[in-house]
């Protein structure tokens, strides 16, 4: 075998011979592939004993003799040294196949039964010894730099494996088998402790131990990604790292676009660690790509300063990530200060324990839960007045003296149970909740968008508009957008004498009290002939006041004689008191409820109105846009944003136009600022649509998020949100000098008088003139009527006068 054909990490035993020829020894020990031993003796021709042994497949000998023309004592004495050899070299080697006989099988089951190991780490963990003694030391200013190319011995190197030709059966439970992987570990590691005496080296192993040490504690049931740069690319800090059972994915780090690599994802937990010199490829990538970053992952930045972690803690990405550690190298041998990130609690990071070669000096979890006490944190929330969700109390000079109502109940509850504190900011005057022009967010989803507040409320809806600009909390109350139009007047009360009955039963009482008196007359003079019938009766003119006077309940003191007629004017009796009882019963009820005109309460309707449809912002517009219901698509060509909310009531109460927003706000509205004499002059329609819930706004990628959802659903559960919106009410009812009442939202159709209501409660109501005015404009035409009649019989008398005197 030729000098080329031996690889590097092969042992090779040299024996010098009498013959001037050289007698070499191989031993190979490749951890789940194959032990192979060789013995080559040089005598010109060649005589060759080869033993390999295949773990798991087969045990093979061979053996070769090329001996050409040589006596055969020298063959016989040839053999004889290489069988010596042969069997000094198998005795050698015994521990070791032992050992990797069992690493093998914990390997195999580890492949099987565990997660198997990625490509990137496999294919790290040959480059690390493959070729390295070859390559120069780059220039660095690290000085793990100087030693990080330096050659380690064979122990060191016959660490990188590859997968067993043959697959090996296992029973070993995955908990067993992460437990044997760990002893065999440790076994390796002890390989490298006696091999680690340089000052460089002995600094690298205590980094070495303490990433090893971190990933056990604090990320062992994570899937770990290792970042590292050229400074940190020597076997002695990564080999233990890598040799981990939870290892995923390495990548090794000259630019940016190389941390792009990285899988963010992860449905677990996750653990990042950086190894990173040179800083400008991270600092870059923390602040720019939101998207390519785990926000709720655990990270380990092993960096050359503390600056340097305040930089990364205080980026984009790390004002938003709750799990950050560091550490720097303090100046003594083998000694890494640590610190951890401070989120809320405070700026930058603090310094919270010290590694010193082989444990940290103090007992620290790297990793706590900085949410469950934010320590008074003073966070920023963007709200304004927005009634019934956010109320104001101000001083006579406009100062916001108290701030109430449903969302600032649900986020003071939030405060006082992850402690912390709240300042309050407003959009600029107009902005409100916002709107988008040329791709930028104006009023509170601007502030939230460029991160210059924490959280916002006001009745904010969950929709897919905003989901890319901000996050929402869970959703804690859920409302229906509805229209609010003018309350259109009640009819005149003077109307009701017409109300008991419907126009066509009017028509057709109307026509039978008209053919009731010629009907009457008729049969009147036909009965004379059979016998005499009363005069009055064969009277046209007398007949049809007879029959008026039975529709009005009057008592007739003429009786007819004849029987037929008498039959008659029984059943015309039965017809008209049962007109007149029903008339004066039903009567009542009108002359004491007024009679609402014919209104629009569904949304085709509102289409056939023409009317405009108003609205504050454009985020109606667009769901109105983005609705299926036809009727709905073709308001938006009507619709009408505006900046406020006052800048819509003219318009709604001229009934020119309706206006589209939340129910419980036109609720409040219509019962607090248009009440008119027990009613509003505003209502709502009943058909409604787009049910939107509602949530508090957040960050993108904020950690609060976490935190907030879990105390949400606690007040949920508990009712907190209904008992909000009630203590509001009435503090506003207190503060407004408003008497509280039940019952004082106007709904479509409810215009009913509260004196009404309240009367019935007490037992009775006495007639008005407002109720009865309606017979008395009966009176007023009788007489009327009776004037100008009379005026007319004198005037035609007159002329009969003058007549006769000519």
């Amino acid at each position: 075998m030729s000098e080329e054909e031996i690889p590097g990490d092969a042992t090779i035993l040299w024996c010098e011979c009498d013959y001037g020829v050289s007698v070499r020894l191989w031993c190979e020990c490749d951890y789940g592939v194959s032990v192979r031993l060789w013995c080559e003796c040089d005598y010109g021709v060649s005589v060759r004993l080869w033993c390999g042994g295949v773990i798991g497949v087969s045990v093979r000998l061979w053996c070769e003799c090329d001996y050409g023309d040589m006596r055969g004592t020298r063959m016989v004495l040839t053999l004889i040294i290489c069988s010596i050899i042969c069997v000094a070299g198998l005795t050698n080697s015994q521990e070791h196949l032992a050992h990797d006989t069992t690493l093998v099988e914990l390997n195999s089951a580890n492949l099987s039964q565990v997660e198997r190991m990625t490509p990137g780490v496999r294919n790290q963990l040959v480059s690390l010894a493959e070729n390295k003694c070859h390559e120069q030391p780059p220039a660095s200013t690290s000085k793990h730099a100087a030693s990080q190319h330096s050659c380690t011995s064979p122990a060191s190197t016959d660490l990188v494996h590859k997968r067993p030709s043959a697959k090996l059966e296992s029973d070993t439970s995955p908990v067993t088998v992460r437990d044997k992987i760990k002893n065999i570990n440790k076994v390796l590691f002890d390989r490298y402790e006696k091999e680690e005496t340089s000052a460089d080296m002995l600094d690298a192993a205590s980094l070495s131990r303490m990433l090893v040490a971190v990933v056990e504690e604090e990320m062992e049931e994570c899937n770990v990604v290792v970042a590292y740069d050229a400074a940190y690319s020597h076997p002695a800090v990564l080999h233990r790292l890598l040799l981990l059972p939870n290892a995923r994915q390495v990548v090794k780090v000259n630019k940016t676009q190389d941390l792009l690599e990285i899988v963010w994802v992860s449905s677990g937990c996750s653990g990042y660690v950086f190894l990173l010199q040179q800083l400008d490829p991270l600092l870059t990538f923390v602040n720019t790509h939101p998207n390519s970053w785990d926000y709720h992952g655990r990270y380990l930045f092993v960096v050359p300063s503390r600056d340097d972690l305040e930089s990364l803690a205080l980026s984009e990405k790390g004002k938003k990530t709750e799990h950050i550690a560091g550490a720097t190298e303090s100046g003594a041998e083998g000694e890494w200060g640590v610190y951890m990130n401070q989120l809320y609690w405070s700026q930058g990071v603090k310094r919270v324990t010290t590694w010193r070669g082989h444990r940290f000096t103090s007992q620290v979890n790297l990793f706590p839960d900085k949410l469950r006490d934010l320590q008074g944190a003073v966070l920023k929330a963007v709200t304004f007045e927005w009634k019934p969700s956010v109320f104001y109390q101000r001083a006579k000079n406009g100062t916001v003296l108290l701030r109430y109502g449903i969302d600032i109940g649900v986020v003071k509850t939030l405060a006082q149970v992850l402690n912390f504190t709240i300042q309050f900011e407003e959009p600029p005057e107009g902005e409100l909740w916002g709107r988008e022009e040329n791709g930028t967010w104006s009023g509170m989803m601007g502030k939230l968008s460029r991160n210059e507040v924490d959280l916002g409320m006001v009745d904010l809806y969950m929709t897919i508009i905003r989901v890319g600009i901000l996050d929402y909390s869970a959703s804690y109350d859920s409302e229906l957008s509805c229209f609010m139009a003018r309350t259109e007047p009640p009819l005149p009360r003077w109307q009701a004498l017409a109300y008991p009955f419907q126009g066509i039963t009017w028509l057709a009482i109307l026509i039978g009290l008209i053919i009731s008196g010629p009907v009457l007359y008729l049969l009147a003079r036909g009965s004379a002939v059979c016998g005499e019938e009363m005069k009055s009766l064969q009277s046209l003119s007398f007949s049809c006041y007879y029959a008026l006077g039975l529709h009005c309940c009057e008592a007739q003191v003429t009786l007819p004689q004849m029987k037929s007629t008498r039959v008659f004017i029984i059943f015309l009796w039965l017809y008209t008191i049962t007109i007149t009882i029903a008339y004066s019963t039903n009567l009542t009820a009108f002359l004491m409820v007024t009679k609402p005109p014919s209104i629009m309460e569904t949304i085709k309707e509102l289409h056939a109105s023409g009317l405009e449809v108003s609205g504050v912002g454009k985020f109606y517009g667009d769901a109105l846009a983005s609705a299926s219901d036809p009727y709905l698509q073709s308001l938006k060509d009507r619709f009408q944003d505006y900046s406020t909310a006052e800048d819509i009531f003219s318009g709604v109460l001229e009934g020119k136009a309706v206006m589209l927003q939340n129910r419980p706000y036109l609720e409040f509205v219509a019962a607090t600022k248009f009440p008119s004499r027990g009613a509003s002059r505003m209502r709502l329609m009943k058909e409604c649509f787009a049910p939107f819930s509602i949530a508090l706004g957040l960050q993108r990628h904020s950690p609060l998020k976490r935190k907030f959802d879990q105390v949400i659903s606690w007040m949920l559960n508990a009712g907190l949100i209904r008992h909000f919106f009630l203590t509001s009410l009435r503090l506003s009812a207190q503060t407004s000098g408003q008497k509280e009442s039940e019952g004082g939202v106007v709904v479509a159709g409810e215009t009913q008088d509260r004196g009404v209501r309240g009367g019935a409660r007490g037992g009775g109501v006495p007639l008005s003139l407002d109720h009865l005015q309606g017979i008395f404009f009966v009176i007023v035409m009788g007489w009327i009527a009776t004037v100008l009649i009379f005026l007319v019989e004198i005037t035609l008398k007159e002329r009969e006068s003058s007549r006769d005197h000519l």
